[in-house]
């Protein structure tokens, strides 16, 4: 549903009356601006950090969960965990297997169980990151007490558990939180 459609269902009775369906519109209008300009900022962050890398932006999450993993990870755990596509992290994988940062299992004949582990080059990357990481969330993170950086977190998984069972409901299916790994 379009922006004005939704504002338009709102007013016309979708809710009790016309200064609630301005509230929900501009609600909705301020959450989803937010949310798109945090997810614009992130990725322009993470370009530009792996640019310099000679490494793209969708490599950082890759980098990042590998490295806590050290046992390696399937492509569709780190779809899951990096928050991508399957095509997307199987082009970057591909990638990072070609610039010899990852590695996998050669054992494994199905692509998709795969155990994919950093190389000696990768953890040289994936140490590298972290300390770009930490100012990327200071600076996100700038003028928020301790507390209200839980909370803003909190709040937003909150709201992203919320929206994905919401989601589930409609398209009749399980949300991840209830499905089993």
């Amino acid at each position: 549903m379009s922006d004005e459609a939704f504002a338009s269902t709102a007013a016309d009775g979708g809710c009790a009356d016309a200064e609630q369906a301005r509230t929900v519109s501009e609600r909705f209008d301020l959450f989803v601006s937010l949310i798109c300009q945090l997810n614009r900022s992130i990725r322009r962050i993470k370009g530009h950090e792996m640019r310099s890398m000679g490494l793209r932006g969708v490599h950082v999450m890759i980098l990042f969960h590998l490295n806590l993993h050290p046992e390696g990870l399937t492509q569709t755990r780190l779809a899951a965990l990096c928050a991508e596509d399957k095509a997307t992290i199987s082009r970057a994988v591909q990638d990072l297997t070609e610039m010899g940062v990852i590695a996998s299992d050669p054992a494994t004949l199905n692509h998709r169980n795969v155990q994919l582990t950093l190389t000696e080059h990768g953890h040289e990357i994936a140490g590298g990151l972290g300390e770009r990481i930490r100012k990327a969330v200071e600076a996100g993170a700038a003028g928020l007490p301790e507390k209200a950086r839980d909370l803003l977190y909190s709040m937003l998984e909150r709201v992203n558990d919320n929206l994905a069972s919401y989601l589930a409901q409609m398209e009749g299916r399980r949300t991840s939180s209830q499905q089993i790994y």
